[in-house]
Protein backbone atom coordinates (compact mmCIF):
# COMPACT_ATOMS: atom_id res chain seq x y z
CA UNK A 1 0.00 0.00 0.00
CA UNK A 2 1.55 3.08 -1.18
CA UNK A 3 0.44 5.53 2.00
CA UNK A 4 2.15 7.85 4.47
CA UNK A 5 1.30 7.19 8.32
CA UNK A 6 0.10 3.77 8.39
CA UNK A 7 0.22 1.91 11.26
CA UNK A 8 0.34 -1.79 10.89
CA UNK A 9 -1.92 -4.22 12.70
CA UNK A 10 -0.25 -6.50 15.60
CA UNK A 11 -0.89 -10.03 14.84
CA UNK A 12 -1.30 -11.92 18.15
CA UNK A 13 -0.90 -16.21 18.51
CA UNK A 14 -4.21 -18.00 17.68
CA UNK A 15 -2.45 -21.18 19.58
CA UNK A 16 -3.18 -18.97 22.91
CA UNK A 17 -6.72 -18.46 22.40
CA UNK A 18 -9.44 -19.88 24.82
CA UNK A 19 -13.45 -20.77 24.25
CA UNK A 20 -15.39 -17.70 25.98
CA UNK A 21 -12.78 -14.68 25.47
CA UNK A 22 -13.41 -11.62 23.65
CA UNK A 23 -13.51 -11.54 19.75
CA UNK A 24 -14.06 -8.39 17.21
CA UNK A 25 -14.62 -8.81 14.16
CA UNK A 26 -14.07 -5.41 12.01
CA UNK A 27 -15.12 -5.14 8.06
CA UNK A 28 -16.98 -3.92 5.71
CA UNK A 29 -20.63 -5.53 5.75
CA UNK A 30 -22.89 -5.56 2.54
CA UNK A 31 -19.65 -4.00 0.81
CA UNK A 32 -21.38 -0.53 2.05
CA UNK A 33 -20.61 -0.29 5.68
CA UNK A 34 -16.59 0.00 6.11
CA UNK A 35 -15.45 -0.04 9.40
CA UNK A 36 -18.30 -1.71 11.60
CA UNK A 37 -16.93 -3.25 14.33
CA UNK A 38 -19.22 -6.26 15.53
CA UNK A 39 -18.17 -8.34 18.77
CA UNK A 40 -19.25 -11.64 20.40
CA UNK A 41 -16.60 -14.34 21.88
CA UNK A 42 -14.28 -17.25 20.43
CA UNK A 43 -17.29 -20.02 20.56
CA UNK A 44 -14.91 -23.08 19.45
CA UNK A 45 -11.73 -23.85 17.91
CA UNK A 46 -10.28 -26.17 15.31
CA UNK A 47 -13.62 -26.48 14.04
CA UNK A 48 -13.35 -28.29 10.78
CA UNK A 49 -15.18 -27.06 8.05
CA UNK A 50 -15.39 -27.75 4.50
CA UNK A 51 -15.50 -24.70 2.05
CA UNK A 52 -15.27 -24.91 -1.81
CA UNK A 53 -14.39 -29.13 -1.56
CA UNK A 54 -11.55 -27.94 1.02
CA UNK A 55 -11.19 -29.09 4.60
CA UNK A 56 -10.44 -26.04 6.82
CA UNK A 57 -9.50 -25.74 10.18
CA UNK A 58 -11.08 -22.73 11.76
CA UNK A 59 -12.06 -20.17 14.81
CA UNK A 60 -15.58 -20.22 15.18
CA UNK A 61 -17.62 -17.15 16.70
CA UNK A 62 -20.91 -15.67 17.22
CA UNK A 63 -19.41 -11.88 16.44
CA UNK A 64 -22.00 -11.01 13.53
CA UNK A 65 -20.90 -11.29 10.22
CA UNK A 66 -22.36 -10.64 7.06
CA UNK A 67 -21.16 -10.66 2.96
CA UNK A 68 -18.11 -7.91 3.30
CA UNK A 69 -16.56 -9.39 6.63
CA UNK A 70 -14.58 -11.66 4.54
CA UNK A 71 -11.01 -10.53 4.75
CA UNK A 72 -11.16 -8.63 7.66
CA UNK A 73 -10.17 -8.82 10.90
CA UNK A 74 -10.78 -11.04 14.30
CA UNK A 75 -9.33 -9.33 17.08
CA UNK A 76 -8.98 -10.32 20.49
CA UNK A 77 -9.66 -7.95 23.25
CA UNK A 78 -5.53 -6.61 23.14
CA UNK A 79 -6.53 -5.82 19.46
CA UNK A 80 -4.45 -7.83 18.54
CA UNK A 81 -5.37 -9.88 14.88
CA UNK A 82 -6.31 -13.74 15.70
CA UNK A 83 -7.97 -14.57 13.46
CA UNK A 84 -8.75 -13.83 9.19
CA UNK A 85 -12.55 -13.89 8.97
CA UNK A 86 -13.72 -15.78 5.71
CA UNK A 87 -17.24 -17.44 6.54
CA UNK A 88 -20.33 -18.10 8.33
CA UNK A 89 -22.84 -20.78 7.99
CA UNK A 90 -26.28 -19.04 6.56
CA UNK A 91 -29.95 -20.48 7.15
CA UNK A 92 -33.03 -19.45 8.34
CA UNK A 93 -32.43 -22.40 10.94
CA UNK A 94 -29.28 -21.29 12.70
CA UNK A 95 -27.12 -18.30 13.58
CA UNK A 96 -24.21 -16.57 15.13
CA UNK A 97 -22.01 -19.48 13.59
CA UNK A 98 -18.90 -17.53 11.98
CA UNK A 99 -15.57 -18.63 10.79
CA UNK A 100 -12.52 -17.68 10.74
CA UNK A 101 -8.71 -18.74 9.73
CA UNK A 102 -6.71 -18.46 12.75
CA UNK A 103 -4.12 -15.90 12.34
CA UNK A 104 -0.84 -18.78 13.13
CA UNK A 105 -1.94 -20.25 9.60
CA UNK A 106 -2.55 -16.97 7.63
CA UNK A 107 0.75 -16.31 8.68
CA UNK A 108 2.40 -17.84 6.08
CA UNK A 109 0.56 -17.15 3.33
CA UNK A 110 0.87 -13.58 4.36
CA UNK A 111 4.67 -14.34 4.17
CA UNK A 112 4.89 -15.75 1.05
CA UNK A 113 2.56 -13.02 -0.67
CA UNK A 114 5.25 -9.94 0.85
CA UNK A 115 7.99 -12.00 -0.31
CA UNK A 116 7.00 -14.07 -3.81
CA UNK A 117 3.79 -12.20 -4.47
CA UNK A 118 1.61 -15.71 -4.81
CA UNK A 119 1.05 -18.25 -2.23
CA UNK A 120 3.85 -21.31 -2.20
CA UNK A 121 2.73 -25.34 -2.21
CA UNK A 122 -0.50 -25.12 -3.53
CA UNK A 123 -0.82 -27.43 -6.12
CA UNK A 124 -2.83 -27.26 -9.54
CA UNK A 125 -4.36 -29.93 -11.72
CA UNK A 126 -5.45 -27.95 -14.42
CA UNK A 127 -9.23 -28.59 -15.77
CA UNK A 128 -12.74 -27.25 -15.06
CA UNK A 129 -14.75 -30.06 -14.35
CA UNK A 130 -19.13 -30.73 -14.31
CA UNK A 131 -20.23 -34.18 -11.62
CA UNK A 132 -22.01 -36.65 -14.04
CA UNK A 133 -25.01 -38.14 -11.09
CA UNK A 134 -26.79 -40.97 -12.11
CA UNK A 135 -29.89 -38.52 -13.68
CA UNK A 136 -27.35 -37.26 -16.11
CA UNK A 137 -25.63 -40.55 -16.94
CA UNK A 138 -29.07 -41.63 -18.32
CA UNK A 139 -29.62 -38.53 -19.91
CA UNK A 140 -26.12 -37.98 -21.77
CA UNK A 141 -25.09 -42.04 -21.44
CA UNK A 142 -21.99 -41.10 -19.86
CA UNK A 143 -20.75 -42.94 -16.55
CA UNK A 144 -20.94 -41.68 -13.01
CA UNK A 145 -18.15 -39.91 -12.39
CA UNK A 146 -16.37 -36.04 -13.28
CA UNK A 147 -16.95 -34.90 -16.54
CA UNK A 148 -13.80 -32.37 -18.08
CA UNK A 149 -15.34 -29.43 -19.24
CA UNK A 150 -11.99 -27.53 -20.00
CA UNK A 151 -7.87 -28.71 -20.23
CA UNK A 152 -5.45 -25.64 -19.09
CA UNK A 153 -2.64 -25.89 -21.90
CA UNK A 154 0.65 -26.74 -20.46
CA UNK A 155 -1.22 -27.88 -17.11
CA UNK A 156 -0.26 -31.58 -15.29
CA UNK A 157 -3.74 -33.05 -17.17
CA UNK A 158 -2.67 -31.68 -20.14
CA UNK A 159 0.66 -33.32 -19.51
CA UNK A 160 -0.47 -36.52 -18.71
CA UNK A 161 -2.82 -36.62 -22.26
CA UNK A 162 -6.32 -35.83 -20.51
CA UNK A 163 -8.80 -33.95 -22.39
CA UNK A 164 -11.89 -32.17 -22.50
CA UNK A 165 -14.94 -34.86 -22.87
CA UNK A 166 -12.78 -37.77 -20.64
CA UNK A 167 -15.03 -38.99 -17.54
CA UNK A 168 -12.74 -39.38 -14.77
CA UNK A 169 -13.95 -42.36 -12.93
CA UNK A 170 -11.10 -43.31 -10.13
CA UNK A 171 -7.83 -42.13 -8.76
CA UNK A 172 -5.44 -44.82 -7.64
CA UNK A 173 -7.95 -47.15 -7.51
CA UNK A 174 -10.75 -45.38 -5.71
CA UNK A 175 -13.74 -44.61 -7.31
CA UNK A 176 -14.44 -40.78 -8.06
CA UNK A 177 -18.10 -39.31 -8.31
CA UNK A 178 -17.34 -35.88 -7.49
CA UNK A 179 -14.94 -32.61 -8.07
CA UNK A 180 -14.56 -32.23 -4.67
CA UNK A 181 -12.81 -35.73 -3.91
CA UNK A 182 -10.17 -34.63 -6.68
CA UNK A 183 -9.66 -31.64 -4.94
CA UNK A 184 -9.26 -33.91 -1.53
CA UNK A 185 -6.94 -36.40 -2.85
CA UNK A 186 -4.95 -33.17 -4.37
CA UNK A 187 -4.67 -31.45 -0.93
CA UNK A 188 -3.03 -34.83 0.25
CA UNK A 189 0.18 -34.66 -1.67
CA UNK A 190 2.92 -32.26 -2.83
CA UNK A 191 4.45 -31.45 -5.85
CA UNK A 192 6.30 -33.91 -7.68
CA UNK A 193 3.79 -36.58 -6.64
CA UNK A 194 1.93 -38.76 -8.97
CA UNK A 195 -1.45 -40.38 -8.88
CA UNK A 196 -3.13 -42.67 -11.59
CA UNK A 197 -6.23 -41.72 -13.03
CA UNK A 198 -8.65 -43.68 -14.83
CA UNK A 199 -11.27 -42.55 -17.44
CA UNK A 200 -13.51 -43.29 -20.10
CA UNK A 201 -13.30 -41.62 -23.52
CA UNK A 202 -14.91 -42.85 -26.22
CA UNK A 203 -17.06 -45.71 -24.06
CA UNK A 204 -13.32 -47.04 -23.25
CA UNK A 205 -11.70 -47.07 -20.15
CA UNK A 206 -8.35 -45.42 -20.04
CA UNK A 207 -5.61 -44.71 -17.46
CA UNK A 208 -3.01 -42.26 -17.02
CA UNK A 209 0.03 -40.74 -14.93
CA UNK A 210 -0.44 -37.44 -13.62
CA UNK A 211 2.39 -35.42 -11.81
CA UNK A 212 1.45 -32.50 -9.22
CA UNK A 213 3.05 -29.29 -10.20
CA UNK A 214 2.85 -25.93 -7.68
CA UNK A 215 0.44 -23.20 -9.04
CA UNK A 216 2.53 -20.59 -9.76
CA UNK A 217 0.38 -17.65 -11.24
Amino acid sequence: VKADGLKPAELGDSSKLRVGELAVAIGNPLGTLEGTLTAGVISALNRTVTIDGTDMNLIQTDAALNPGNSGGALANAYGQVVGIVNAKTSSVEVEGLGYAIPINDAKRVIEDLINKGYVTGRLYIGIKTKDIDEELTDYYELPVGVYIVEVIKDSPADKAGLQPGDVIIGIDGKDIKTGDEILKIRDLHKAGDSIKILFVREEKERAVTLVFEEYVP
